[in-house]
């Protein structure tokens, strides 16, 4: 258990009045089943979601869904800022998506993600007057250095490379800071995963060990960095990167590397949210609330998925092969 669990007790009894109101696998299948997208975003409404003006925009729904999950964790924790690694992905998505967007003469904030640490009015005024001291670091320093980096070079591959790191380095710094043992193993399983398929794409398309070196964080506990890049020097590449994957806790997800990446990221999320489910209905401490927030975010992707399926005409048996497990 984490630091100061008994101050938990409001907040997570909050949480299991709110984890009320998710959708559980049968509520899944009967969104599968509705007749249409117009049906969905009904049952949506009646299970409680806010929704925009137009509820055409699937992307505006979930995200006014997911920042109302992450305002209440906010308001209703004792210290918000243990959680910050939870999102920080996004902030790192804002700044690499608003730089690119600023250069390319798009409306900075258009492909920001919601929720954040870093509030989106400032992240955008910090990008649109190039005024990146403006920011909290490692933001400050790194937003200065890729929008030199693009604006001289325009090598967007290397932009990629130094905000992906320096996210994945940060999670792992911020779930080690808030002492609580379920967030750092959450967030090893994410960044560990993450450094496992960027090797596996280094290697595929022909990249060295220096582009490795540059591309991986540190940290990880469950992966060994050095060993992915000595898979890099090796005669038979991709032979050595999945023979020592074999030996590690993710040798069962490796095998959809090369037959299918959206199979991968479907047990990556599998996998990180069975690690959520024996502390859900502990009565104190920080871990019920994180399960809580990742469980919510579980439920938005599988009804981003249904949502893109009844835009699209899908095949029903198709999207509901994609769908994630859920927090129950």
């Amino acid at each position: 258990m984490g630091p100061g669990n008994s101050k938990y007790a409001y907040a997570v009894s909050g949480a299991h009045v709110y984890e009320k109101s998710f959708f559980r696998r049968s509520d899944m299948d009967k969104l599968l089943a509705a007749p249409s997208y117009e049906a969905v975003v009904a049952m949506l409404q009646e299970r409680g979601w806010t929704m925009p003006d137009d509820t055409r925009d699937s992307g505006k729904i979930l995200d006014l869904e997911i920042s109302r999950a992450w305002n209440w964790v906010t308001a209703s924790a004792p210290d918000p800022d243990l959680f910050r690694s939870l999102v920080l992905r996004n902030d790192f998505h804002n700044l690499k998506a608003g730089i690119k967007c600023l250069l390319s003469d798009f409306e900075v904030d258009q492909e920001f993600t919601k929720p954040s640490v870093i509030d989106r009015s400032l992240m955008k005024e910090a990008i649109e007057t190039h005024s990146f001291d403006k920011l909290p670091e490692p933001f400050s320093s790194l937003g200065a250095e890729v929008y030199d980096l693009l604006v001289r070079t325009g090598d967007g591959q290397m932009a990629d490379i130094l905000i992906d790191r320096k996210c994945l380095d940060e999670i792992t710094k911020a779930a080690n800071a808030s002492g609580v043992d379920l967030l750092k193993n959450e967030m090893e399983i994410y960044t560990a995963t993450c450094n496992i398929k960027t090797a596996f794409r280094a290697i595929k398309t022909g990249k060295d060990r220096a582009f490795l070196e540059r591309a991986l964080s540190d940290g990880n506990t469950t992966i060994s960095r050095d060993q992915l890049l000595a898979c890099a020097d090796e005669e038979k590449k991709m032979e050595s990167l999945l023979s020592y994957l074999s030996t590690t806790s993710y040798s069962s997800g490796t095998k959809y590397l090369s037959s299918s990446p959206a199979e991968y990221e479907k047990w990556v999320d599998d996998q990180m949210l069975a690690l959520l489910l024996p502390t859900r209905h502990s009565p104190l401490g920080p871990e019920p609330v994180i399960g809580f927030y990742l469980g919510k975010e579980a439920e938005i992707k599988n009804i981003r998925i249904i949502l893109a399926a009844k835009q699209n005409n899908l095949p029903l048996d198709v999207v509901s092969g994609r769908l994630r497990r859920l927090y129950e």
